[in-house]
């Protein structure tokens, strides 16, 4: 694989596939138990090596999978970003450049939401201008605006000259950006050039491609009584900021409400509330009539009624344990199952999000950003809850695993009386499963909307622009190659 300046290249394929040990191969890095051959040649220095820190320092930049990790919690954002800038100059651009707003830089990352983080990391990783950007899944907790204005952002880098490599499972970001695009399949490039995303000749490809969603005909709304109830919502922070303003909802049984919103606007924080994992400042949640409030009376109820998948799901395990044993613990705490019958129920619901034995029995460092959130998927599926609260649980995923998750969880609303919150960027996704839809602004609800109305006809400015920007990821009929040789 070459990275020219001026160009960027797409690496795609399905959880697993060995994007980030590629990724991480590049700058002379691995994981754990991997050892690396070959050569990865950056100005005629070897990176396999041991000089590669001091040959790839200010020359490489790299966002990886998860922004959180590459975050020092106990430090604000913008004493960071100041200590890395070799001028002053720098830190304007960087911020420029990855979108993130000034006026967050005197934040610490706790008080970020997940797309702010993210967009936090990428500009630390430009902002000593490198030769060489390496994004690992960058539009992971992006909402549609934001991932717009990040493809005007890629073009501009590759535009200055950088070389770029994009590991992805958005096609749609791909097809917006890359020059080139690699496919691999279980460690291998199967296929590469700039014919693959629009006429792949490897069946693999084909199968990517194919997966991407379709938003389902409408149905007709399904009566239905109790399920999960949100009354005045409100959450106050302690500057007095009101990060929820008066948030009203239900989500009866074997029903998907979906909430969309730019990042920031209060999703996560709304999430949280509604499982009972950040105590409101106002407002009340009940379940089938009955209040869940944030105290130890209801912990049990909680947490074997109410199921939270977290939008990062490396922080959700144990690091040291098999991911079998921690799924099947679900089953044990939750349901009193004895050890025979979680294993062989956590192996059972485990296959049914793609993941076999052999990849079960293996501690979460040595799974990918993709498998491990539906691990997270599965270890809610099994605890057997009345509510399912997802947030962003399609990012990392592959288009044929992100269609087979959200099979199951369409199939999981036909055929159970489990209601889902679905927090979510991913319109296509909110279109797949979802029955109705929520847009947050703010912390506020502006507007409610049965998903193919709101998706048909948005009728405020913040929904239109969602979906506009949504719209914008489409494939263009043609793109202009950018780059040179060298």
């Amino acid at each position: 694989m070459d990275l020219r300046p001026g160009e960027i290249t797409a690496v795609i394929g399905e959880s697993g596939s060995g994007k980030t040990t590629l990724g991480l191969a590049l700058q002379g890095e691995s994981r754990r138990g991997v050892v690396l051959g070959g050569t990865a040649a950056l100005r005629g220095t070897n990176l396999i090596g041991a000089q590669r820190r001091a040959a790839r320092a200010g020359v490489i930049g790299y966002l990886p999978q998860h922004p959180a990790a590459a975050l020092n919690p106990l430090r604000k954002v913008g004493r960071v970003l100041a200590e890395l800038a070799h001028d002053a100059d720098a830190i304007p651009e960087a911020l420029k450049a990855a979108r993130f707003d000034a006026q967050l830089l005197d934040r610490y990352p706790h008080q970020l939401s997940g797309g702010q983080q993210q967009r936090a990391v990428l500009a630390q990783a430009v902002v000593n201008r490198p030769a060489v950007l390496i994004l690992d899944e960058p539009a992971t907790g992006l909402d549609a605006i934001t991932k717009s204005e990040a493809v005007a952002a890629l073009t501009e880098m590759a535009g200055r000259g950088t070389a770029i490599l994009l590991l992805t499972h958005d096609l749609g970001l791909a097809r917006r950006t890359a020059d080139t695009s690699v496919v691999l399949h279980a460690g291998r490039i199967v296929e590469r050039g700039q014919h693959v995303l629009t006429a792949p000749t490897h069946e693999h490809t084909r199968a990517l491609l194919a997966a991407e969603p379709r938003p389902p005909a409408a149905e007709a709304p399904r009566p239905a009584e109790g399920g999960l109830r949100a009354s005045g919502l409100t959450k106050v922070a302690k500057n007095g900021d009101r990060l929820l303003d008066g948030i009203d909802l239900v989500v009866p049984p074997g029903r998907c409400l979906a909430v969309v919103g730019r990042s920031g606007s209060g999703k996560t924080t709304l999430a949280r509330c509604l499982a009972g994992l950040t105590r409101p400042s106002f407002g009340q949640v009940l379940l089938d009539g009955v209040a869940l409030a944030a105290n130890i009376r209801h912990r049990d109820r909680r947490r074997t009624q109410v199921q939270y998948i977290h939008q990062d799901a490396r922080a959700s395990f144990d690091e040291f344990r098999p991911v079998l044993a921690q799924i099947a613990r679900t089953a044990r705490l939750t349901r009193g199952a004895s050890a025979a019958q979680a294993r062989a129920e956590a192996e059972q619901v485990l296959a049914s999000v793609g993941l076999d034995q052999a990849q079960a029995d293996r501690r979460p460092d040595t799974l990918s950003g993709g498998q491990l959130q539906r691990a997270a998927v599965a270890r809610a599926l099994l605890a057997k809850p009345a509510v399912i609260i997802c947030d962003e649980i399609t990012t990392g995923q592959d288009p044929i695993n992100r269609a087979e998750l959200l099979g199951l969880l369409g199939a999981t609303l036909r055929t159970t009386a489990v209601g889902v919150v679905l927090i979510s960027h991913d319109l296509g996704a909110v279109a797949a499963v979802a029955d109705e839809v929520l847009v947050l602004d703010a912390g506020r609800c502006v507007e409610r909307s049965p998903t193919a109305a709101l998706l048909a006809h948005p009728r405020t400015a913040v929904a239109r622009s969602l979906v506009d920007g949504a719209d914008s990821a489409r494939p263009e009929p043609e793109r202009q190659t950018r780059g040179s040789a060298g």
